[in-house]
């Protein structure tokens, strides 16, 4: 090897690093544009918020879920495993679930 030649270490790029993805949250509350635009290394709580605006809803009265689990807002799309065109689901709070006899 040429001890004067150049070299290059290359580092692998990921391929999600700083990239977006867009995802669907689901809903019956209105007819919203269910589809947003998101880094894949944003806490999803900033998800919620723009969503909740749109539905002119307070975030905290929504429950979040994907794969029928509550999702923690302070996750990333990335830590979650989230791909583009994945739905989450937004729902009511509800308490209580059955009634007396």
């Amino acid at each position: 090897m040429d001890p004067h030649a150049l070299v290059v270490k290359q580092e692998p790029i990921s391929p999600t690093k700083g990239s977006y993805i867009n995802l669907k949250v689901a809903s019956n509350l209105n007819e919203l544009d269910p589809f947003f635009r998101v880094k894949r290394d944003d806490p999803l709580q900033q998800l919620f918020i723009k969503w909740s605006h749109r539905a002119n809803v307070d975030y905290r009265t929504i429950r979040f879920l994907y794969d029928g689990k509550r999702v923690d807002g302070t996750r990333t799309p990335n830590q979650m495993g989230l791909e583009d065109g994945d739905c989450i689901d937004a729902m009511t709070e509800q308490i209580g679930g059955h009634t007396m006899i």
